[in-house]
């Protein structure tokens, strides 16, 4: 049985936003606190160390996680598996055994930081022996770069985002246009095609996050039915 601090926080991402705030918007209806919204930048807590709020906010990144475990060093960070793990908000209670390649075991030990080492060797055997549960907590680790290939690698471990599509390794190539701008030309476009479609890139909304495509205002887009196909049709603007 997995033991979990009994104070704990979780800084906020665009990864674990919605699911966070769904919790937290529980714990201010129940405590009354009378608010329903979460800023982006905050710790959500287990408990306020003196109100009802059940964030903590200040310096963003990485200043507001120092300052508040300096400040309150009872307090523990967690990963969004452990958190999922004590609120039960994914509704599962026993992790799944799986097997990885010793390869690609190697891949992650290769390019893994000192922290992320040692997650490797307490939670995957040398065969390549592991659980669903430690690839969402490594994954919880990762960067921006490893977070995609990791869902990648290992899709049934992430049947929450089952519906959604991760364009993030497409977009953190450095350019997000799906459609080149010498294919825009080749179509007839004008010189303002260069954000004809694009990945779409906002990391304040998780929802639309490298999940969606952004486009380009340049043109007016219709949305329509074609007997049994869906078509999106550019039109130009009219002066």
């Amino acid at each position: 049985m997995n033991t979990h601090p009994e104070n704990w926080y979780i800084p906020l991402t665009e990864e674990n936003y919605n699911e966070v705030k769904s919790w937290w918007l529980k714990q201010v209806e129940k405590s009354g606190w009378g608010r329903t919204h979460l800023p982006h930048d905050v710790l959500v807590l287990s408990e306020h160390p003196w109100d009802f709020s059940h964030y903590w906010s200040g310096p963003t990144g990485f200043s507001v996680r120092l300052g508040f475990s300096v400040r309150f060093p009872d307090y523990q960070e967690i990963t969004l598996e452990q958190f999922r793990q004590i609120t039960n908000s994914n509704q599962t209670t026993m992790s799944k055994q799986i097997q990885i390649s010793r390869e690609l075991l190697n891949e992650y030990y290769e390019a893994a930081t000192i922290p992320q080492k040692e997650y490797l060797t307490e939670h995957f055997k040398l065969d390549g022996r592991t659980t669903d549960e430690a690839i969402r907590g490594l994954h919880d680790m990762a960067c921006s770069t490893w977070k995609p290939k990791i869902k990648k690698n290992h899709p049934d471990c992430f049947p929450e985002d089952s519906k959604y599509f991760d364009f993030s390794e497409f977009a953190n190539r450095g350019d997000d246009r799906v459609v080149s701008v010498d294919v825009c030309k080749s179509l007839g476009l004008n010189d303002s095609c260069y954000g004809f479609i694009q990945v779409r890139v906002n990391s304040g909304n998780p929802e639309t996050h490298h999940r969606s495509f952004y486009l380009s205002e340049h043109y007016n887009w219709e949305l329509k039915r074609d007997r049994e196909a869906m078509v999106l049709i550019p039109t130009k603007k009219l002066s």
